[in-house]
């Protein structure tokens, strides 16, 4: 029979085991990079920043992926951590339109 395909039998767990691998690829520049890389950001600390707060980190890590970019180096940790502004903010859009929604139907109440 056919022989097995042996590359990668590792998942990607086991792949990935320090965080610091994740952002180590930037074309060679690692160590030269100009912007700093991005701190990794928990959800908790998402969870609880203002909205204003949160938007300004977005335009922050937009702003560094386009300099990244424009320098031929790898965005990637840039972009990992604008998703997860993205999701939070999106989150917080359905859950105040959500919102509002549901109040636009409650029943008036009568002033005395």
């Amino acid at each position: 029979m056919g022989k097995k395909n042996k590359k990668n039998k590792k998942s990607d767990v086991e792949m990935i085991e320090n965080e610091s691998d994740l952002y180590s690829d930037h074309g060679g520049y690692v160590d030269e990079s100009p912007i700093p890389y991005p701190h990794k950001l928990e959800c908790e600390v998402l969870g609880t920043m203002d909205d204003d707060d949160l938007y300004r980190l977005a335009r922050s890590l937009d702003d560094s992926i386009s300099k990244i970019s424009r320098m031929s180096l790898n965005p990637y940790p840039w972009e990992v951590e604008l998703c997860y502004v993205q999701q939070e903010m999106q989150l917080r859009s359905i859950r105040k339109s959500t919102h509002a929604e549901w109040i636009s139907k409650l029943p008036a109440v009568e002033a005395d």
